[in-house]
């Protein structure tokens, strides 16, 4: 019995790493993808099962592609009427700037700022008990659109498309997104524990 376990729990343990290895994924338009398996496509929709057994049904106009092994097969056509403006190479360029942003893009920095600033402005608004700084984090997060994000290239698997403006463009795109939204969070939670600190110290 012992001799059978030795034998079963490595084939068990390789069997299991090989299907993670193996998984197939899913391309969005937006970026996002979806690991799991692939289980076929009409001219329509898409069927996939994630890694977590979940079936989906998706659209086909939400897809730029799905990959088996190494090996990509698009989804994606060129289609003004369907609002599909950019051609092939373009929205691959594209689609790929916005997936290396989800994946390495971090605004630690304006983070950081946003919870500083949030909570500088929920102190005094707590103090000063003037609800003029209530908007703090609205206006500490307009403000980070009027500067440029960028890519961050030692994080990047692959930087053969660093000079290419479409994917330029949808790094931009997720990074700005996420940028402003972390902003805006922090900001809001600094606001929150910056009128709380304002509670303690000036009660006392």
């Amino acid at each position: 019995m012992l001799n059978k376990l030795r034998i079963l729990l490595p084939l068990l343990f390789f069997l299991t790493i090989g299907n993670l290895f193996s998984q197939d994924k899913l391309l969005f338009l937006n970026g996002k993808e979806l690991d799991g398996q692939f289980i076929g496509s009409t001219q329509y929709e898409t069927t996939f099962k994630s890694s977590k057994g979940k079936d989906f049904l998706i659209d086909n106009y939400r897809l730029f592609s799905y990959t088996q092994g190494d090996k990509e097969t698009i989804i994606y056509k060129f289609d003004t009427l369907e609002g599909n403006f950019l051609n092939e190479k373009d929205m691959r360029l594209f689609v790929y700037g916005e997936r290396d942003a989800f994946k390495s893009y971090q605004s630690n920095f304006a983070t950081a700022l946003g919870f500083a600033a949030g909570g500088v402005a929920g102190f005094f608004m707590q103090k000063e008990q003037a609800f003029i700084f209530l908007p703090a984090p609205v206006v500490c997060t307009s403000i980070t659109l009027l500067f440029p994000t960028s890519v961050k290239e030692k994080r990047l698997k692959n930087s053969e498309y660093l000079r290419e403006d479409e994917y330029l463009r949808g790094h931009e795109r997720v990074a700005r997104s996420k940028r402003t939204q972390n902003t805006l969070l922090s900001s809001t939670l600094g606001l929150g524990v910056g009128f709380l600190t304002g509670l303690l110290v000036n009660s006392k």
